[in-house]
C-alpha cells in the first residue's frame, strides 16, 4: 500500500505516478516527476543540491541549468511564483524546499504503479559532449598562450635575432596540439563523470588516460606521416602515445581528487580555480619528472622536428644556452616540462568545468 499526497488542489501519485490538479492530469516527464516527489517527502528540510542530483540525475551528468529549468518546469504546473513561493523556495546556496503547509497523505490500496512513457531527455549526452569541447578549448587556449609566450622567449634567447612570425607559427602549433590533447583527455573525463558513481577518482584516472594516449598516437603517427610523406624527409622519435597516457592519468586523478563531485556542467569560481591549481601543478611536476627520464614532450619534439630541417628558427639551443646548458639539457628539458603541464593540466579543467 503506497501513499498519495495532497496540496491545494493538486494530488500527487506516487503509484500512479500522476500529478492530478481538480482531477486533471499536469503533464510532467519522469526526472520532473521524481524531483516534486522528493521535495515533498522531504518538506520537512530544505533539500540540498547534492541531495537532488544524487537522487533524481544519479545515473547522468546535467549541468545546474538542468535543475533550475526543473524547478521553472514545476512552478509554472504549480502556477507558482519564485518571489513569493507558495509551494517550492529557492534556498540560497544551498537547494529548495517544498514549503507548502497543509500536505496530507492519504492511503492509495489496489493501485498499480506505473511507469510515465514520456521520453527522456538527451540530457548525458550533449553535457558531456560540451564538456568535452570545453577541455578542448581549454587546451587549445593554454597551447597558444605557451607557444607564444615561448616564441617570444626564443626571440629574447637569440637576441632578437629570430623572426617574430616564429611567435605566430608557435602559438598556431600550440593551440593546435593543446586541442587535440585536450580533446582526448575531456572525452576521457566526461565519460568517466557520466559513469562513474564509485572509484570516481580511477575512473576518471583511466578514462583520461586512454583518452590522452590515443590523442597522444595519432597525433604522433600522422605527424611523422605527413613530414615523411610531404619533405621525404624521416624524423627521429618525437613524443606520443606514453606522453599522452602518463599526462592524461595525471590530469584524470588530480581532477577527481580535486572537484568535488557532482559538478554538473561546471564548477562555481573558487572551486573552479582550486581543481585547475591543483591540476595544473600536477601535471607540471610529472612533465618535469617525464622530461628528465628521457620523455619527449611539446618542446623538445618541436626541437627534435627544427634539426631535421636546416635553417629552422625554432630550435631551442639559444634558449638552453640563456640557462647554462650549451644544449637541449636536463634543466632545459624540466623547465619546458613544467611550463607545457601547468598551462595544460590548468586549460584542460578551467574548460572542462566553465558553467554553461
Amino acid at each position: 500500500m503506497t501513499s498519495c499526497y495532497r496540496f491545494g488542489s493538486f494530488e500527487l501519485s506516487p503509484a500512479r505516478r500522476q500529478l492530478l490538479d481538480g482531477g486533471r492530469e499536469v503533464a510532467l516527464i519522469p526526472r520532473y516527476f521524481d524531483l516534486l516527489l522528493l521535495l515533498v517527502e522531504r518538506r520537512n528540510e530544505a533539500v540540498d543540491r547534492r541531495a537532488i542530483f544524487d537522487s533524481v540525475w544519479s545515473d547522468v551528468v546535467v549541468s545546474d541549468g538542468a535543475l533550475s529549468q526543473a524547478v521553472r518546469t514545476l512552478r509554472r504546473a504549480l502556477g507558482d511564483d519564485p518571489r513569493e513561493p507558495r509551494y517550492i523556495r529557492t534556498v540560497s546556496r544551498h537547494g529548495y524546499q517544498f514549503v507548502f503547509p497543509g500536505v496530507s497523505e492519504e492511503a492509495e490500496a489496489g493501485l498499480a504503479a506505473t511507469r510515465s512513457s514520456a521520453p527522456v531527455a538527451p540530457e548525458a549526452g550533449s553535457v558531456a559532449f560540451g564538456r568535452a569541447l570545453g577541455a578542448a578549448r581549454g587546451g587549445a587556449g593554454a597551447g597558444l598562450v605557451g607557444g607564444t609566450l615561448g616564441g617570444l622567449l626564443l626571440r629574447w634567447a637569440g637576441d632578437w635575432n629570430v623572426p617574430a612570425t616564429v611567435g605566430i607559427a608557435l602559438g598556431l602549433v600550440g593551440a593546435i596540439a593543446g586541442g587535440l590533447g585536450g580533446l582526448g583527455v575531456g572525452v576521457g573525463l566526461a565519460i568517466g563523470e557520466a559513469r562513474a558513481r564509485r572509484l570516481r577518482p580511477l575512473v576518471l584516472t583511466a578514462g583520461a588516460s586512454l583518452g590522452g594516449g590515443t590523442i597522444g598516437l595519432l597525433a604522433h603517427t600522422l605527424g611523422r606521416w605527413t613530414i615523411e610523406g610531404v619533405f621525404g624527409r624521416a624524423i627521429p622519435a618525437v613524443g606520443g602515445a606514453v606522453e599522452g597516457l602518463a599526462i592524461g592519468a595525471v590530469v584524470g586523478l588530480a581532477y577527481g581528487l580535486a572537484a568535488r563531485p557532482p559538478q554538473g556542467s561546471g564548477l562555481d569560481g573558487r572551486s573552479r580555480v582550486r581543481a585547475a591549481a591543483a591540476t595544473g601543478i600536477a601535471t607540471a611536476i610529472l612533465c618535469v619528472l617525464v622530461s628528465l627520464v628521457g620523455a619527449t614532450l611539446a618542446g623538445a619534439s618541436l626541437n627534435t622536428i627544427a634539426r631535421a630541417f636546416q635553417g629552422s628558427q625554432v630550435g631551442l639551443t639559444p634558449l638552453a644556452r640563456r640557462l647554462g646548458e650549451p644544449d637541449l639539457g636536463p634543466l632545459t628539458r624540466a623547465a619546458l616540462g613544467a611550463w607545457e603541464g601547468l598551462l595544460f593540466g590548468s586549460g584542460v579543467v578551467l574548460g572542462f568545468t566553465r558553467r554553461r
